[in-house]
């Protein structure tokens, strides 16, 4: 009977030859699914790579309006980080009410 020590050699060594067999037939199979794409005329789309999809469905992306803007016309959505220019307009002084569109 085999020793605990013993099989986990034999699992780390099954699974080294195991990556290596992988390697060698990714290549054949990317380039398989490339002619597949190409001979089909596929889209990421088509393999639902193109956004989330949602019970069958693309998801409809909402653009977010636009809520400050400076006179240079840099402007923010006032979602994720602040924009270095208005970080340094606030910095000299300025008050977000300043750059609120209305």
């Amino acid at each position: 009977m085999a020793t605990y020590q013993e099989i986990v050699q034999k699992i780390s060594e099954l699974q080294k030859q195991a990556e290596e067999i992988k390697a060698r037939e990714q290549a054949s199979v990317i380039a398989d699914i490339r002619e597949k794409i190409e001979q089909y005329g596929l889209t990421a789309d088509d393999l639902g790579f193109g956004g989330k999809v949602v019970a069958g469905k693309k998801a409809v992306s909402r653009k977010v309006p636009v809520r400050y803007r400076d006179s240079a016309g840099n402007t923010w959505t006032g979602r994720g980080k602040r924009p270095g220019w208005l970080t340094q307009a606030l910095a000299s002084g300025k008050s977000m009410e300043d750059f609120l569109i209305r």
